[in-house]
């Protein structure tokens, strides 16, 4: 039996493990990286830096569907090639450095190693997953919970700190509004409020969370 063979069925696949290195991209603050007019390099991985991927419709305001940190791929549209939706742009949030393979390659590298199929088929499943859970939250939670479930999320990628916040790089109000799908004022608003209560922290530098006392916040509002 082989290595692969002998996985368990729960065991998640890297993709990065069956996908040769490939030259380094750097990217400055505020950079698009592709969108309508520039066409994207293919799938990419943040080896640093983070990356916001927004969509705007044809009429309506800019939404972000991800931020995405160091070790993340994004860029899965491009995989459909010319069927990939219009309207998608990627952006660099700070200096950040990519690794990207076009979808030709990606194909061929599937071919000869369908464990990588396998693993990108896990990893868009569980986007998938994730973003369902924040369609639900859009469509029927309170502003103020989908905030906090959007912080925690994003507190994912952060570093716990001693008196048990968990650090991560500062996000604008208005980021944050994009992603959760409100008004920067709204934000603002609450934002001030939770750093009143000693919920969060913010700086130029750094944003600071305590996942406990926003858990705690999202227990009693959906109770």
């Amino acid at each position: 039996m082989t290595a692969a063979a002998g996985k368990s069925v729960s065991q998640l696949e890297d993709a990065l493990a069956y996908l040769p290195r490939k030259p380094l991209v750097g990217y400055r603050r505020g950079q698009v990286i592709y969108d309508d007019q520039n066409s994207s390099n293919g799938l990419s991985l943040v080896m640093e830096g983070r990356v916001k991927v927004t969509r705007t419709p044809r009429e309506g305001s800019q939404f972000v569907t991800g931020i995405f940190y160091t070790d993340e791929f994004f860029g899965a549209g491009s995989l459909l090639g010319e069927h990939k939706t219009a309207g998608e742009q990627a952006m660099a949030l700070e200096t950040t450095t990519l690794m990207s393979w076009p979808r030709v390659e990606i194909q061929g590298h599937i071919e000869r190693q369908p464990r990588l199929g396998v693993a990108l088929i896990q990893m868009l499943a569980r986007r998938c997953m994730d973003f369902e859970e924040r369609l639900h939250s859009l469509a029927f939670d309170q502003t103020t919970v989908r905030l906090a479930d959007s912080l925690l999320r994003l507190a994912r990628h952060g570093t716990r700190e001693s008196d048990g916040a968990v650090s991560i790089p500062p996000l604008t109000h208005q980021l944050l509004s994009e992603y959760v799908g409100t008004t920067r004022e709204i934000v603002t608003t609450q934002m001030n409020q939770w750093r009143r209560q000693g919920f969060v922290r913010y700086s130029r530098r750094a944003m600071e969370i305590y996942p406990e006392a926003l858990n705690e916040l999202l227990r009693i509002s959906k109770a």
